[in-house]
């Protein structure tokens, strides 16, 4: 933590402090008075020790409750590190090291959000199908599922920078983008889903098609009501499984609520989260409880990733 040395009509004054992000772009300073004097590493070691009972405190008053209902508190305290550093690290990259950084990222996810639904394309295919000059030279079902994800992207990244409220106008664009040029798909790219749909292998019982526009406006109004009210992981988390749990679409709703899931937590400060291809089978046993319910599976699952895939970016960034 660093030491603030500042001075007042001639005399010296030290504190400790250290900065917390508390909203989306709202950030507190946490101060501690230390004296005239610089205090020693051992003097310092029992402020930081301090601040960091007076911060804990201030975050479990004023953010844990009632937001955090299937996160304890440490792991919440962990997120909110993680909230207010990654943008940090980022910006402290210099702009290509940043822009090779993403670029990465986005080729993993769109890889592997096309693999969890069956595609066998490699990263290193998709980075081919994205290099491409005329991206509509792709032909076959799982080059086009790379293309329309990268668009998707695109016009994901357009309404994040504009911070466009999550509607159903907005998911059945994106929706739209994803099926568009796929064979056999056209008429059911950006609309609610017109068939009754069973997923091989689960136990539950998807909703009829007609009860669809109901469910998802059901959704969309819960959001509203809970997107100040709980966590915003939690939030993402949730939303993810209930959306998955309707499956508003005919085909690529997996894919959506990844997105849409990525949505709601870079909107809320959080970074964009990959769900591994290698974590297939242990995601979709947390989505099969989630049908009956029981999110905190996915939720501690979403966590651990997020927690994961920081770790990732601090060890690449000091290499970088």
């Amino acid at each position: 933590m660093p030491i603030k040395k500042r001075t007042v009509k001639g005399k010296t004054y030290f504190y400790l402090e250290r900065n917390i992000r508390i909203g989306d772009k709202t950030w507190k300073t946490f101060s501690i008075y230390i004296g005239s004097k610089k205090p020693s590493k051992t003097e310092v070691a029992k402020l930081e020790k301090k601040l960091e009972q007076k911060i804990r405190k201030f975050i479990r008053n004023q953010i844990l409750k009632p937001k955090t209902q299937l996160i304890d508190e440490k792991t919440a305290m962990k997120l909110e590190r993680i909230r207010t550093s990654h943008e940090k690290i980022l910006t402290a990259l210099d702009k290509a090291s940043k822009e090779k950084y993403l670029k990465r990222q986005r080729q993993t996810f769109i890889t592997n959000t096309n693999a969890i639904e069956g595609s066998q394309l490699t990263l290193e295919q998709t980075k081919k199908i994205l290099e491409l000059k005329d991206r509509y030279e792709a032909e076959g079902r799982e080059e086009l599922e790379v293309v329309n994800m990268e668009q998707c992207l695109e016009l994901y990244d357009k309404l994040l920078d504009q911070k466009a409220e999550l509607t159903e106008k907005i998911i059945l664009k994106l929706h739209l983008l994803l099926l568009k040029t796929i064979p056999s798909y056209e008429g059911y790219a950006g609309v609610w889903r017109p068939v009754d749909v069973h997923i091989r292998g689960s136990e539950y019982d998807f909703p009829p098609w007609k009860d669809v526009p109901k469910l998802m406006t059901e959704l969309l109004n819960w959001y509203e009501k809970n997107k100040e009210k709980i966590h915003p992981v939690e939030l993402a988390a949730i939303f993810h499984t209930r959306f998955v749990t309707i499956h508003p679409f005919a085909d690529g709703n997996g894919r959506m609520a990844r997105l849409l899931m990525n949505y709601i937590l870079q909107i809320n400060g959080f970074p964009f989260t990959d769900i591994p291809f290698s974590k297939r089978d242990e995601y979709f046993d947390t989505q099969e409880e989630g049908h009956f319910g029981k999110h905190r599976p996915f939720v501690l699952f979403l966590v651990k990733e997020i927690k994961k895939q920081f770790a990732e970016l601090k060890r690449k960034t000091k290499k970088a």
